[in-house]
């Protein structure tokens, strides 16, 4: 598969687009997970400051989440859903559920 930069013509971008469904490159998992937030917290009646917040940290959970797919023997098919999820949600929820994982696994109290 040929991958451009710069996409010139409409199947180049088709091509672009479907490249980044696959999870051949994380950039559609990270938009995923950048609009999901986003309209997650609109949705919940947020303010915009909070919408490009949260959007921008799921984005950079969701980009080193996938950067681990191999590391753990997974697809980078997987990305695309990590994104999601990661978006759907939301920065708060990820950080309670990794402080109890790294509490209960290194000792130390739950917060």
């Amino acid at each position: 598969m040929k991958m451009h930069n710069n996409p010139h013509s409409w199947s180049e971008l088709l091509e672009l687009l479907q490249s980044w469904w696959r999870g051949d490159t994380p950039m559609g998992a990270v938009l995923l997970s950048v609009v999901m937030a986003t309209l997650r917290i609109a949705y919940g009646g947020g303010g915009w400051k909070k919408m490009m917040l949260e959007g921008a940290i799921c984005g950079a959970l969701t980009l080193t989440a996938v950067s681990a797919l191999d590391y753990f023997g997974l697809p980078k098919s997987l990305s695309i859903a990590i994104g999601g999820a990661l978006g759907f949600v939301g920065v708060e929820q990820v950080r309670s559920i990794a402080t109890r994982v790294f509490s209960t696994r290194f000792g130390g109290d739950v917060k």
